[in-house]
């Protein structure tokens, strides 16, 4: 009789480890790109060796943007913007690994005297 609750314990571990080992997940936005000034941005795109991914939405103070850049190291990309107000077009370059497990987040930003930063957090 004390064999029957040893098998169920048994088949539950196996069932557990084959979804956990046949569920794994796909890389979804893994580089989060906020606005955290007080304008508005828009056409923000990514530039990376052979690829160029654009998202034309205007981004709000505190909106953000994801990007799926999949599985890479010492991938060296570049984070274009138009400010709305001025029709200028800002940029800067980064090199980062992006993995399963990270998330990369950029804020764009504005200070008093009307600099732009894109900054890694």
């Amino acid at each position: 009789m004390k064999r029957i609750p040893y098998i169920t314990v048994l088949g539950c571990i196996i069932i557990a480890v084959l979804i956990s080992v046949c569920g794994e997940k796909d890389i979804k936005n893994n580089l989060i790109i906020g606005n955290k000034s007080s304008e508005i941005i828009s056409n923000i795109a990514i530039q990376r060796i052979g690829k160029t991914e654009i998202m034309g939405s205007n981004l709000k103070q505190n909106q953000h943007c994801y990007f799926d850049m999949g599985v890479q190291k010492n991938c060296t990309y570049k984070v274009e913007f138009e400010d709305k107000n001025n029709k200028s077009t800002l940029s800067n370059e980064f090199t980062c690994d992006f993995n399963k497990e990270g998330i990369v987040d950029i804020n764009v930003r504005k200070d008093n005297n009307g600099k732009w930063a894109v900054v890694l957090n």
